[in-house]
């Protein structure tokens, strides 16, 4: 393995890894509260199913309703 490939494999590990090591460094510091985060994003997630998934049951129940 030539130097080059080695430095570009620890450079793309680097930058796989650095997420993880900033969300780490946040809640060790608590400049984050992760808590509230993970609250917020299931609070969207959960209205954003809820809006997309609306107009399915809608058209459902329309086809029900026009059954014989």
């Amino acid at each position: 393995m030539s130097a080059n490939q080695a430095a570009q494999d620890t450079a793309v590990a680097l930058a796989k890894a650095s997420p993880a090591i900033g969300v780490a460094a946040t809640g060790a510091t608590g400049a984050v509260d992760w808590s509230a985060v993970a609250y917020m994003l299931t609070a969207f997630y959960m209205a954003l199913q809820i809006l997309l998934l609306v107009p399915k049951y809608r058209q459902m129940l329309r086809d029900w309703k026009l059954k014989p």
